[in-house]
């Protein structure tokens, strides 16, 4: 019974209020935000200063469209584009590193792993969405 609730809430419900509030607190979360240029160049991460930018854009880009099913569908494909790039420079930055992999990493690798899936999941059902209502409408 629960699973099957679960699974209901899944197919069946909107998912635009998740994504208002997920992205509100993104936003809100970005490092961007919180942090200057200088603070990553002194880590030696100058360019994740540009990479929380452009997760801010992303995001704002989502919030913007939100009502227009078309161009979120675009905004969360670029956000899962840049969300590609920086695992991708991650795993790149494990394997390039002195250290190695780390219990840490598996961690980071797994909650990086259910967000992909999680928004590979709104953009599914986004374009579901879109193509349910572009049939309806007759084109």
């Amino acid at each position: 019974m629960f699973l099957s609730n679960i699974k209901n809430i899944l197919l069946y419900y909107d998912y635009q209020p998740l994504l208002f509030f997920w992205v509100v607190s993104d936003i809100f979360n970005n490092m961007f935000l919180w942090t200057s240029y200088g603070y990553w160049c002194e880590l030696g991460q100058a360019n994740t200063y540009f990479l929380y930018i452009a997760f801010f854009i992303a995001s704002i880009f989502i919030l913007c469209c939100i009502n227009n099913l078309k161009r979120l569908s675009t905004a969360v494909t670029l956000y899962l584009l840049i969300y590609l790039y920086s695992t991708i420079r991650y795993l790149l930055n494990i394997y390039g590193g002195d250290v190695g992999f780390e219990v840490m990493d598996f961690k980071n690798l797994f909650i990086t792993l259910w967000y992909f899936v999680l928004w590979v999941w709104i953009l599914v059902k986004l374009k579901n969405e879109h193509l349910h209502k572009k049939i309806k409408n007759g084109g």
